[in-house]
């Protein structure tokens, strides 16, 4: 990461003992400040870096899904956080926050990216920059856009305290350019979902199982002789109780989807689009040959799994 001497970095699935112990020190001895984030339950967090040389931390917000979530009254149990910072332009040192290792920083790092080391440029004061990973779960995109929800109000919060900010929201989405999720956060409003979309938002990772039914299933037999003179008690009450259960289906089904109605309507009415850095992604590599996602990368993430 030194190669790339980036002015902010926001770090994902960091060991905590390992940030501690190594990585924390060896940044600040690159010339970063750094803030981490973590959940007690889990081993790793994330983390938001920036040059000590252009900025200092002046506000920051951690988002904790399962506490800070208040999305249609209801809370989730993931342990995914988050974490908003607001940098002011400026160099930590000027503002009188001694750095220990300043000394030590070897002037490699030193070198200038456009950023102004004080100031204020183009009417812009600073940035707020925002870091999460939100749920992994592959079926999981109505609790990733709870916690999409979450993390924009807290933007927004910050944004609010600090008008003259503009706004970089990274983070390990766990989405591709075709979810939902992704559509309602970049796409102008009001965004218009397909079906397949949105049965893909339908709630379906953390609804408990029912433990498995000790009746004998209904057999075809029992079905075609249903409501007849001929029908048993026990056939009876095997007709009835699957009935109970489609009625109450039908009813968790419509429910969820005006759950679902409702997380859409709020994530648009209260936040601006944002802009995909990768969407440009086509313009710059000569090589593009696919349409699949529009100018998307066909990939940012490449795992061999066993």
């Amino acid at each position: 990461m030194s190669h790339w001497k980036a002015d902010i970095m926001c770090l994902q699935e960091v060991e905590i003992e390992y940030w501690h112990k190594i990585f924390a020190q060896h940044f600040k001895k690159l010339g970063y400040d750094s803030r981490l984030f973590y959940s007690k339950s889990k081993s790793h967090g994330v983390a938001v870096l920036w040059k000590r040389s252009k900025f200092h931390i002046v506000d920051e917000i951690s988002v904790h899904m399962d506490v800070s979530m208040d999305v249609c009254d209801e809370t989730l149990q993931t342990d995914n956080v988050g974490l908003v910072t607001a940098l002011r332009f400026g160099s930590a040192d000027s503002m009188d926050c001694a750095d220990p290792y300043a000394d030590s920083v070897d002037p490699e790092y030193r070198i200038d990216s456009g950023v102004p080391a004080s100031g204020v440029q183009a009417g812009t004061e600073g940035i707020v920059v925002s870091n999460t990973h939100l749920f992994w779960r592959p079926d999981a995109c109505y609790e990733r856009l709870q916690q999409q929800i979450a993390m924009l109000a807290a933007q927004r919060e910050m944004q609010e305290k600090y008008p003259g900010f503009s706004l970089i929201s990274c983070g390990d989405f766990n989405t591709t350019p075709d979810d939902a999720g992704y559509a309602l956060l970049t796409k102008a409003r009001p965004v218009t979902l397909n079906e397949c979309q949105l049965d893909n938002l339908l709630p379906t990772t953390m609804i408990e199982e029912e433990e498995p039914s000790s009746d004998t299933p209904i057999s075809y037999a029992e079905m075609t002789t249903a409501g007849t003179s001929s029908e048993s008690d026990d056939t009876t009450s095997k007709r009835l109780r699957l009935e109970e259960e489609e009625r109450r289906a039908e009813i968790d089904f419509a429910r969820d989807q005006e759950r679902v109605q409702r997380l859409v309507k709020l994530i648009q009415a209260d936040n601006d689009p944002l802009r995909s850095c990768y969407g440009t992604y086509a313009d710059l590599d000569e090589s593009y040959r696919t349409e699949q996602w529009v100018g998307e990368p066909i990939y940012t993430n490449y795992a061999k799994w066993n």
